[in-house]
Formats: C-alpha cells, sequence, structure tokens
C-alpha cells in the first residue's frame, strides 16, 4: 500500500486534532500519580499478524492517548487507552481486563466513504503501582 492510500489511524486523527478547551500533555503530567504501568493489548482481527498480535507497552514507552488497529483498511481504528487509565485513575484501581473494539471502519482511502465498521477487537490487561502519597 502506498503512503498515499495509508489510512490514518486513531493516534494520527487524534495527533493532527486541536482542542478548543484542552490542551495535548505529556503522559508524567496527565498522570503523575502513576509509578509504573503495565498495559498488555491482544488484537484480534484483519490484518493481525503473529507478530503483532500480542503487545506491551510499559510507562517509559507508553504509546499515547490512543493504541493502533492492525487493520489495513480501517481508518480512525483503534481505541483509547488514555480513557481507560483515566478511568482507573478516577476509582483507584490497579489491575483492570476488558474488550475494546475498534472505533474505527473500513473505508475509502481519505475516510470519504464508509463500507463497514471495523471488526478488529482488542482484550486489554492493565496493571497500575500508584505513588506514595508523600511522593506525589
Amino acid at each position: 500500500m502506498s503512503k498515499r492510500d495509508r489510512r490514518q489511524k486513531a493516534s494520527d486523527v487524534f495527533r493532527e486534532s486541536k482542542f478548543l478547551y484542552s490542551k495535548k500533555v505529556s503522559f508524567e503530567e496527565a498522570f503523575p500519580e502513576i509509578e509504573d504501568l503495565t498495559v498488555e493489548v491482544e488484537e484480534t482481527g484483519h490484518g493481525v499478524s503473529e507478530l503483532n498480535r500480542k503487545r506491551t507497552y510499559r510507562k517509559q514507552y507508553f504509546p499515547g492517548e490512543y493504541i493502533d488497529c492492525s487493520n489495513p483498511l480501517c481508518y480512525n481504528g483503534g481505541f483509547s487507552i488514555g480513557s481507560i487509565l483515566r478511568e482507573m485513575v478516577k476509582k483507584r484501581q490497579t489491575e483492570l481486563e476488558t474488550l475494546k473494539l475498534c472505533q474505527g471502519h473500513e473505508g475509502s482511502p481519505k475516510g470519504r466513504r464508509i463500507y463497514r465498521k471495523c471488526m478488529n477487537f482488542f482484550k486489554v490487561k492493565v496493571s497500575i503501582k500508584y505513588k506514595e502519597a508523600n511522593e506525589e
């Protein structure tokens, strides 16, 4: 697939978006209470190979607000790991396992025509270690 035909994923769309009432910040600024973090993602669906089926992210190498879908036909594909983390921090949860559907859709290369919703899904396991109260 040529660069011209490459469909943008969720992280691409987010990166190019401009927000009126908020700003994009680093992981440390967004989650100062998190000392360490492990996110395990297992993706199932179109375009998923043995190499990218299971991915693990740590705090030091965090992917950003979104984890992208592997489906090459999917536009705006992936899911928001940021929203999962914000909800966990709000509830002070340390462990979570959940399933997330891809938010994208299969369509024309520039995303103008929608053919169908992307059918890929993600099994997500998150483990958070919080900083001690006096470290914050």
